[in-house]
């Protein structure tokens, strides 16, 4: 059995609360051509959630070892003004500084605006001190090791087991769907048949692929599955799922009647990093 490099997996049989009922009511049928004639079925639902766990991490001043956090505060700024009336010479000033630039100095002009900022907390928050702490001086630290955001995906790298059957993609949450197709650009040169190879291949081996995806600077990411998809008409596509996690399903709903058989290894999810990504170029 191939190492499993997914450390974030469904643990169904953890959960401590069970799924509760947010619905009820009947389910009309009257579809003669698929032999249901009228018949109705008394039914109650209860919403599946997923796996998707929240980023939890604090900003740290690395001099003081302090939290910080951001509050909006109005900034002050002294400029001129051009020929064309175009601000230059701007330049971030105290409330003192503002007062002096505008009641002796009358080549500057004063500018405010709503800017988001970092003060140490405590500070803050226990004595009302607002003590302002530089970007560059701030980093964000989770279960006390040093973090970076993760970068905007541009490979999408497979790992040996990153791959799930297709039969069990209903497991998976998905936020969005995309479809992919080749890159026809002349300096890349892909063509439709080798992505319609590969995806005609996946169909054949009933495989989805599954990955690490990031679409942006930041800590939210996604477990990325590409699979096939071919419908009756003949036409076939090549799509990616983000997923937000793997669905939660309560046991105490399942439609069985029987004892519960052996369960079905969780489906594969994208493995939680804490250090910052390296993406391939």
């Amino acid at each position: 059995m191939p190492k499993d490099i997914f450390a974030e997996v469904e643990k169904q049989a953890e959960s401590a609360a069970a799924s509760r009922a947010s619905w009820r009511g009947v389910l009309a049928l009257n579809i003669p051509t698929l032999g249901l004639g009228a018949v109705e079925y008394h039914l109650r639902a209860a919403k599946a959630h997923g796996s998707l766990q929240p980023v939890n991490f604090v900003k740290i001043d690395k001099k003081t070892g302090k939290e910080v956090v951001s509050r909006e505060v109005p900034v002050l700024y002294r400029y001129k003004e051009g020929e064309n009336g175009e601000r230059i010479d701007v330049q971030e000033v105290s409330r003192d500084e503002a007062k002096k630039h505008v009641r002796y100095n009358g080549k500057y002009q004063i500018s405010v605006r709503n800017e988001k900022r970092y003060f140490l907390k405590n500070e803050l928050e226990m004595s009302g001190k607002w003590v302002e702490i530089p970007l560059i001086q701030i980093v964000d630290k989770q279960d006390g090791e040093e973090i970076e955001p993760f970068d905007r995906t541009t490979k999408i790298d497979v790992e040996p087991d990153g791959f799930v059957s297709l039969d069990r993609l209903s497991e998976y949450k998905f936020k969005e769907v995309y479809q992919l197709s080749p890159d026809t650009d002349k300096k890349v040169k892909e063509t439709v048949s080798r992505v319609k190879q590969l995806a005609r291949y996946l169909l054949q081996k009933d495989t989805a692929l599954v990955s690490f995806f990031s679409w942006g600077r930041g800590y939210q990411f996604y477990t990325s599955v590409v699979y096939p998809y071919e419908r009756k008409d003949g036409r076939l596509w090549l799509l990616m799922g983000l997923s937000e996690g793997i669905l939660l399903l309560d046991d105490a709903w399942a439609l069985q009647e029987e004892p519960e058989s052996e369960r079905l290894p969780s489906v594969p999810e994208a493995k939680k990093k804490k250090a910052k990504v390296v993406i391939a170029k």
